[in-house]
């Protein structure tokens, strides 16, 4: 018969044995639990995107987001749009019931949005000839790009572009005009 430290010997050992062959367990499910959370997809119903495009309902509530005035054409609007990247207004929209669309941007540079056009003319409006002299006036010029003809320019710190009907020109003229 096993005297008592044996027994206490065996006991102990079967004890360790024991202890170790949890945690081995506890350390498997732990590892595999966190394996399925790493490699499941997250829900696509809490994954949100901010639209950048902010629809307002008028020119005035634009030029509250974006801090200038904003000229629009005496005709139908459609829509009246504010880009806003990062909380911040970057550039407007007005898009005409007639398919012409107007945009404007602190900044220089084409914000037409039309890559790829060639330029049809350059051409000075709103100017005044005295004595032979042109006086004022601003430099827009025109393109082309497929069926569409367009037009950019820039006063006053922003740029302008136009893309529109045979009236471009007219309607350049009133908007430099306000």
């Amino acid at each position: 018969m096993p005297d008592k430290e044996e027994f206490e010997i065996h006991t102990l050992k079967r004890n360790i044995r024991r202890a170790v062959a949890a945690a081995c367990l506890c350390a498997a499910i732990l590892l595999v639990g966190c394996g399925e959370q790493q490699n499941e997809a997250p829900d696509s119903g809490f994954v949100q995107m901010v639209n950048p495009l902010v629809t307002v309902n008028s020119a005035q509530e634009m030029e509250k987001y974006l801090g200038y005035p904003v000229p629009v054409l005496e005709k139908d609007v459609d829509a009246y749009i504010v880009l806003v990247i990062d909380g911040i207004a970057e550039s407007g929209r007005i898009h005409y019931a007639d398919g012409s669309v107007f945009n404007i941007k602190r900044g220089t540079g084409d914000i037409s949005g039309i890559y790829g056009g060639i330029l049809e003319e350059n051409k000075i409006i709103g100017s005044d000839v005295q004595n032979g002299n042109i006086i004022g006036g601003t430099l827009v010029s025109f393109f082309v790009y497929e069926d569409t003809r367009y037009a950019i320019w820039e006063t006053d710190g922003l740029s302008f572009s136009l893309t529109g009907n045979a009236a471009l020109e007219d309607d350049i003229a009133a908007l430099l005009a306000k």
